[in-house]
């Protein structure tokens, strides 16, 4: 198997940490999701032609993502509802789980066997 074929998954699934969000916050986002999908395609086919713009913007939106989240959680972990506070248990796993997939795409990627796959 050619080593651009065992990136494909990479390539198509990073998507997936940006869009890691409780149900209820991406019902009001459709046409936003439907941007980022459109996005993150042209993304994965550049990655997938070897265009090293593609990496350096994989990249970076990855970085950005674990930053955003890592600011987000801990402001939105609690919830006070009633005058009582409780943890918001949806969004911390969520938001753990996407930083987890971000920081694994980000040092796949990353890795001198990929650039060198990417960008040959």
């Amino acid at each position: 198997m050619p080593s651009n074929q065992k990136l494909l998954p990479i390539y198509i699934f990073q998507i997936v940490p940006l869009l890691i969000y409780p149900p209820e916050t991406l019902k009001s986002g459709a046409v936003v999701i439907a941007i980022v999908a459109v996005v993150f395609a042209f993304l994965g086919y550049g990655l997938w032609r070897g265009r090293s713009w593609a990496l350096s913007l994989s990249l970076t939106l990855q970085g950005f993502n674990v930053i955003v989240r890592l600011m987000m959680l801990f402001p939105n972990a609690v919830v006070n509802s009633g005058g009582e506070s409780a943890f918001n248990v949806p969004f911390i796993a969520l938001s753990v789980l996407s930083i987890a997939l971000s920081l694994f795409f980000l040092t796949r990627l990353d890795r001198p066997d990929v650039r060198a796959t990417i960008v040959a």
